[in-house]
């Protein structure tokens, strides 16, 4: 049996679902581990995005799930069999790039049907294929033109329609929004999800942008320094964050360093640096500390709340030193003693519109919306 005509075999093998298993996953160049003991499980038919900085691993991990790396260890699994080993074209997966990669001399309908000719599929098909491709891409009518006929979104759809016209059950795109503008960016955002439902197809999706992972996945797995730091739904990443890293990337955050202090009836709190004496603040996640640690004390902006100096006791004394207008909000820089911070209010609420810089306000928040996070090498040991 010729390669292709084994990698057909394999493909429809391969893709009759389209559930994903990465067991101990890992990538090492020379000295350099980009990629370390990374273990998930993607369920059929769901769009995982995974997210995180330049140099966080999420390439080479794409780069091994598509054929085009080879682990340093562990197992890739679709379908419960492991592909770690087998070649590009025999995992049965389609992939997006960021840059499409179409052929500058081939017609829409030729690069579209590009790997059903790699497959050997007869050209009596070969039509039916390419041509519901591009319906669900909504290029019907585009067929004869050629990539440099076409903007830089219907090229994109012409991508996205060569990734699904063998039908996989498995979808991976690499940043494929990155070299759009932000308006198209985020029409195509909805598109890939439309079609996404429609193929009922699993999907991994690499991005550095929060928007996407976070209006576009059904879970999210934030990667740092070649590992996931958290996996959990967009909410879970938003609302509650399991580090400093993941509040700061996912999300816009404010930070107060502080100490935690055990109180006499055995409750963890947080004293703040600068805070007024006596004060010590509650946390959202008080189970997960240990007292006398070092400790950062993260606070979405639109968490904040901005009131008159008198109206409370417990809120932490400011002065209002920029305001940015956001359209249906308005951005707040006040300076206070344990830090600037930022405050985003609605401007739905007119009483929050009176705010300029210079005024001296009380800056609140609401225990549940803080979440504190250990400070590493600052342990009880450590003077305070």
């Amino acid at each position: 049996m010729s390669e292709v005509s084994e990698g057909v075999r394999v493909v429809d093998q391969v893709a009759t679902g389209g559930e994903v298993e990465l067991d101990g996953l890992s990538k090492r160049y020379g000295t350099v581990e980009a990629v370390r003991g990374v273990s998930l499980n993607i369920r059929r038919g769901e769009f995982l995005a995974i997210l995180g900085p330049s140099g966080a691993g999420k390439t080479t991990l794409l780069n091994m799930l598509t054929g085009f790396e080879k682990p340093t260890s562990g197992a890739i699994r679709i379908n419960g069999r492991d592909v770690a080993r087998l070649a590009p074209h025999k995992r049965g997966i389609g992939v997006v790039f960021q840059h499409y990669a179409l052929f500058k001399h081939m017609t829409v309908a030729q690069n579209v049907g590009f790997p059903l000719r790699m497959r050997r599929m007869p050209m009596r098909e070969q039509r039916g294929h390419i041509q519901h491709a591009l319906e669900m891409v909504k290029l019907e009518g585009y067929a004869t033109r050629f990539p440099d006929q076409l903007s830089g979104g219907q090229q994109q759809r012409v991508a996205l329609a060569r990734a699904i016209v063998f039908r996989p059950a498995l979808l991976l795109m690499d940043e494929p929004l990155g070299a759009l503008d932000k308006r198209l960016r985020e029409h195509m955002r909805v598109e890939i999800k439309r079609l996404q439902r429609n193929l009922g197809a699993t999907v991994i999706y690499v991005t550095h942008d929060q928007g996407e992972a976070l209006t576009m996945a059904d879970r999210v797995a934030v990667m740092n320094d070649g590992a996931v730091e958290q996996l959990g739904t967009p909410t879970d990443l938003y609302e509650k964050p399991v580090s400093a890293f993941v509040a700061d990337f996912v999300g816009e955050t404010n930070f107060f360093r502080g100490r935690t202090v055990l109180d006499a009836d055995g409750r963890v709190r947080v004293v703040l640096d600068g805070d007024r004496p006596g004060h010590r603040r509650d946390v959202e996640n008080v189970a997960s500390l240990e007292p006398d640690r070092g400790v950062e004390v993260g606070v979405r902006p639109e968490q904040v709340s901005l009131l008159p100096m008198e109206s409370a006791d417990a809120a932490v004394p400011g002065t209002v030193s920029e305001v940015l207008y956001e359209g249906a909000t308005a951005l707040h820089v006040v300076e206070t003693a344990i830090g600037n911070l930022n405050a985003r209010l609605s401007l739905k609420n007119l009483h929050e519109t009176r705010w300029a810089v210079g005024d001296k306000v009380a800056v609140h928040w609401d225990a549940r919306a803080a979440r504190g996070y250990h400070v590493a090498g600052q342990g009880a040991s450590s003077s305070s």
